[in-house]
């Protein structure tokens, strides 16, 4: 375990991530958020870097990682292993461009600058040019990009010299030659200079130009000069950060954040970490009234008051945290998710907002081969407990679970403290939420009205009450956005060789369930039929009555797509009682479209209707799923060949994998290769 001496209580903020070493940060801001790129210290005697990578914050408080590796030397031409040095991104004409540092592999080695692009700020990235922006020469490390109020972009880097060039609109080209900026001018009264070492950022600020860089020697310092052009001359204005003492370099970014300014540098104050070891850090300052920047104290806190308090009555991403002991982060086809837990480790999440009304319940989405728990204490790591999230073995499926909790209310910090069996791994974690009985509808016949049986059931007509108590949907966005406003995904039935245009479940996942207040008028078994369509040989369900079981599994055929709507008959195992009852559908397959169920009366036929495809319409617009249905992004389709669609999804920086693309009569599998 990377981090294991953490002292277990009372640990501070700064570092801001402590799941792997992050030296040499660049901050960016994108919207309301804000993204700090960072190397991928590996120890050793050397500056041993491999990859880089990012994660952002809304509140400057509360962190979440964006990915594990979003750029490396394996995706650069001419790059050498372990020589992934300093590197800062920026965004323009709906790119977003990585500037980096490569040990060169051609040219008779030494430093080089590449640049990889990307559709979305935390990448994947790809090589922009099949060769170096800049280099080989052992000076060139270390790239800081601007883009000034004119439009016109500037490259600048460099150890020892401060190198510059003016970058075109294309941003991987240089307009014109490489410059040498003196960085000499200005004298503190004893005679000490600039003394420009590495590591350049430059920022505008107030109408000024502040060029931020590591200096004098080893150790260093951070220090700055100013300008009234982004070429210079520079006027040197002091030290801002002095050596950390627990690293013998730094490396950092000044940045304006809603109203507010911050400074990110690195130190080695990590568990295991020194040199070779370094882990990014923030401070807040103000400007002084001259627009100088005042000496910054290095603290262990960071930033004491959030930019805004954060709502746990929404889905918040496990990876988002102010502190973390003993876990790890994972990625998949499906995002950023924390693992490696085993017990005793826990997260923190600083400045909670409960509001008035305050908490009743937590649910968490964990997929476990374990029994475990998590324990949900405020304030401190032992602070009150408020609950106890009892996890069972999920076979590897991700599943949400709640808890009840104590009623919080107001602001408070959070811990998450996981308890199982030592020494082994417990379970992966993905995201949380709370929710409040102020906003609970008890659950209750959809229209007030309860299905009767016999009778037809359509399944979007589930009764009211929310996730966990009427349903349960896996997904917390609504992927179909049509007849009802909560979780659960609805889409359109089709109306060609069927008199009764509709709706039906769709996009569902294993797991999921729907219930159904119904009133049964004679005690029996009853025979069924449902209507169903599944593009796959993926999906089935089954039917309970009060939570016990009145039928098998029943198989949902392929209907090799979901416009394609067929009849399944089926019969209940057990006699039902006559009186009002609630039955659950519940799904035990992924991908199945489901229409509605009717329970035959004495004396009833059952009936075959198949619903035909509607022809294909390009270009078109479609959305797209990880294989277990979380939605991903959208793009326009313009043929409906697969090699087409896999080579455009691998265009547009999808992984390599299986996803799900749904649009108008648009149902399709598609292999990104």
């Amino acid at each position: 375990m990377l981090f294991a001496l953490f002292t277990q209580l009372g640990w501070a903020d700064n570092p801001i991530f402590q799941t792997y070493y992050s030296p040499d940060p660049a901050p960016m801001v994108l919207g309301d958020t804000l993204f700090v790129y960072s190397g991928n210290d590996q120890g050793g005697s050397f500056f041993t870097m491999n990859g880089w990578r990012v994660s952002s914050t809304t509140d400057m408080v509360n962190w979440t990682d964006r990915g594990t590796i979003i750029f490396s030397h394996n995706d650069i031409p001419y790059a050498k292993e372990a020589g992934d040095w300093a590197s800062q991104c920026i965004p323009r004409n709906g790119k977003f461009y990585y500037y980096v540092t490569v040990e060169a592999s051609d040219g008779g080695g030494g430093r080089a600058i590449n640049v990889g692009v990307a559709d979305r700020p935390e990448g994947p990235f790809k090589d922009a040019l099949g060769k170096h922006l800049a280099g080989p020469n052992w000076d060139y490390i270390d790239p800081t990009v601007f883009i000034d109020d004119d439009d016109q972009a500037y490259l600048y880097w460099g150890n020892p010299k401060l190198y510059y060039a003016k970058l075109n609109k294309d941003m991987i080209s240089f307009d014109g030659g490489i410059h040498v900026t003196d960085m000499s001018r200005g004298f503190a009264p004893n005679g000490e200079g600039s003394k420009y070492t590495e590591g350049p950022w430059i920022h505008k600020h107030d109408g000024k130009y502040y060029m931020i860089y590591a200096s004098h020697g080893i150790p260093e310092s951070i220090s700055y000069s100013m300008s009234n052009s982004p070429t210079g001359p520079w006027e040197w204005k002091g030290i801002i950060l002095g050596n950390s003492g627990s690293s013998f370099t730094n490396h950092s970014g000044v940045i304006d954040f809603k109203g507010r300014s911050f400074i990110f540098y690195h130190n080695g104050d990590l568990p295991g970490g020194g040199g070779y070891n370094r882990s990014t850090a923030v401070e807040e300052f103000t400007y002084n009234a001259d627009g100088t920047i005042p000496h910054v104290e290095m603290t262990k806190i960071g930033v004491k008051k959030p930019i805004h308090l954060l709502d746990p009555f929404v889905r918040v991403e496990a990876e988002t945290k102010a502190f973390s002991y003993g876990l790890e982060a994972g990625q998949n086809n499906n995002g950023v998710y924390m693992t490696k837990i085993h017990n005793k480790d826990y997260i923190k999440v600083r400045c909670v907002d409960f509001g008035d009304a305050g908490a009743d319940f937590f649910t968490a989405s964990v997929s476990s081969k374990n029994d475990a728990s998590i324990e949900i204490h405020v304030d401190k790591q032992d602070g009150e407990l408020i609950g106890t999230l009892k996890i069972s073995n999920t076979n590897g499926a991700w599943k949400e679970i709640e808890c009840e909790v104590t009623n919080i209310v107001g602001e408070h910090d959070l811990f998450f403290v996981f308890k199982g069996a030592d020494r082994t791994e417990l379970f992966d974690f993905d995201y949380w939420y709370f929710t409040s009985n102020a906003v609970i509808v008890p659950q209750s016949p959809y229209n007030g009205e309860m299905h009767s049986i016999p009778g037809k059931i359509e399944f979007e007509d589930y009764d009211e009450g929310g996730q966990n108590r009427a349903y349960y949907d896996e997904d917390m966005e609504n992927q179909g956005e049509l007849y009802r406003n909560d979780r659960v995904d609805i889409v359109t039935v089709l109306p060609e060789n069927d008199p009764a245009e509709g709706y039906a479940i769709g996009y569902t996942s294993e797991g999921e369930w729907m219930e159904y207040s119904v009133n049964i008028k004679e005690t029996r078994e009853y025979e069924f039929e449902t209507r169903v369509a599944c593009g796959l040989n993926t999906s089935g369900i089954q039917l309970y009555l009060d939570n016990k079981e009145i039928s098998q599994n029943i198989e949902v055929p392929n209907t090799e797509d979901w416009d394609t709507y067929t009849i399944v008959k089926g019969k209940t195992t057990t006699e039902l009682s006559e009186g009002e009852h609630i039955l659950k559908v519940m799904l035990t397959g992924a991908y199945a479209n489901l229409d509605w169920i009717r329970f035959l009366g004495n004396g009833d036929e059952t009936q075959t209707i198949e619903l035909k495809n509607n022809p294909l319409h390009f270009p078109l617009s479609v959305n797209i799923y990880s294989i277990d249905g979380r939605f991903l992004g959208t793009t326009i389709l313009s043929s409906a060949y697969t090699q087409e669609i896999s080579q455009q999804l691998h265009d547009a920086g999808y992984a390599t994998g299986t996803y799900l693309m749904k649009g108008q009569n648009f149902n399709r599998v598609v292999i990104c290769k």
